[in-house]
């Protein structure tokens, strides 16, 4: 199935070859399978991911051009896995992070270890009774005479049972005023005294795994502060617009390998003497999804080009997660409907990305915030 090919640049066009050859090699489908079935993190593939140096499209804090780069390669990758892709964003995002807003010695000890393929990044934001609304979080992280001590429960964190795993922990440091000036986000190696992580039992999301982290009394070092206290909102909210493009990019790829092998079934398989893809019934739908979901790519790679001028995309990415993770999880149930009972074995693909698809609508946002924000910039008084 076409990839628009035409609207990429060469270098976009190179980078997504050698991540195809790259998958062919270290993630074929059936190990991303076995990976997602027995909950096994692929040390090997990110060990060669940071190796060929996709990491150091942001590495020096430069990201002008890296939006286009990085919708192009999440795409390959996403056509394995999107939790795949949600594993290179962790990492991608906290590098990001740490240019931006670390300190020199912060970046020695936390992103070299990345860029070397010994460490990797998780988010620790939800707790159990804050999801969407991240300013109400009550982990709290007070001040002594050595640095800090956190106390709290987060839920739901990616990847932070993975090896080496390194925290970026939002927490409430005082009170009073508005919510979101007194967060603060903190660099937490997992192995840190007085953390516990339990991995939490999930439909999908299998690969980098979904934990729940307990924090006792954990003391951190004054340097463990990423930025400056009040600085943790716009920390989160400053790499929203490029995670949502990678995202979206990565459920753009699941949702064209969920078509592709739908149609080579569709065109294998036979009922009464024909093959059921000449079956109005089987074709239209799958039609109609194959345009939704170009559709899809173009608002992608629209917020992509924005970025990449210099524009803050925050609405049009917004609207192309919203669109992206709708397609993905449709194009999944559509894909199980057609390929039917052979579908719903564990021999391919299409349960893992069921299942995944399932959650696309919720991360970076759930449909209803998303249409909300959607409503807002276009001038409705919503709320009022």
């Amino acid at each position: 199935m076409s990839t628009s090919a035409l609207l990429e640049t060469d270098d976009q066009i190179e980078l997504r070859k050698t991540a195809r050859a790259l998958f062919a090699k270290l993630a074929p489908e059936r190990d991303i399978r076995i990976w997602d079935e027995e909950g096994s993190y692929p040390v090997d593939l990110y060990s060669e991911i940071a190796a060929l140096g996709w990491y150091d499209i942001v590495a020096d804090g430069d990201v002008d051009g890296a939006a286009g780069l990085l919708a192009a390669l999440c795409e390959e990758i996403g056509r394995g896995s999107s939790d795949l892709v949600a594993l290179f964003n962790l990492n991608l995002s906290g590098i990001r992070d740490l240019q931006r807003w670390g300190t020199p010695e912060q970046r020695a000890r936390f992103v070299e270890p990345v860029l070397r393929g010994d460490a990797r990044f998780s988010i620790a934001v939800s707790e159990p009774d804050v999801g969407s609304d991240s300013a109400s979080v009550s982990t709290r992280a007070v001040a002594d005479d050595d640095g800090w001590v956190i106390n709290g429960q987060k839920t739901y964190c990616e990847a932070a049972g993975t090896p080496g795993a390194v925290m970026e922990l939002l927490a409430k440091v005082g009170d009073g005023g508005r919510k979101r000036d007194h967060l603060a986000v903190f660099l937490v190696p997992v192995d840190t005294p007085g953390i516990e992580i339990r991995r939490m039992p999930a439909l999908g999301r299998n690969i980098s795994g979904i934990y729940e982290v307990f924090l006792r009394d954990v003391k951190l070092p004054p340097e463990a502060l990423l930025g400056e206290v009040g600085q943790g909102w716009q920390i989160l909210r400053e790499r929203l617009v490029l995670e949502r493009i990678m995202i979206s990019s990565g459920f753009v790829g699941s949702s064209s390998a969920v078509i592709d092998s739908t149609i080579t079934y569709a065109n294998e398989r036979e009922q009464f003497g024909k093959p059921i893809s000449s079956y109005q019934g089987v074709s239209l739908p799958l039609a109609e999804m194959y345009v939704r979901l170009d559709a899809a790519r173009c608002a992608v790679r629209r917020s992509a080009e924005l970025f990449d001028r210099g524009a803050a995309p925050e609405v049009e990415s917004t609207m192309a997660k919203f669109l992206c993770g709708q397609i993905y999880a449709e194009s999944a149930a559509l894909a199980m409907q057609i390929q039917g009972a052979y579908g719903y074995v564990r021999d391919h693909a299409l349960p893992m990305h069921h299942s995944d698809g399932i959650i696309a609508r919720v991360v970076a946002g759930p449909p209803s915030l998303q249409l909300d924000y959607v409503a807002r910039s276009m001038g409705l008084r919503v709320g009022s």
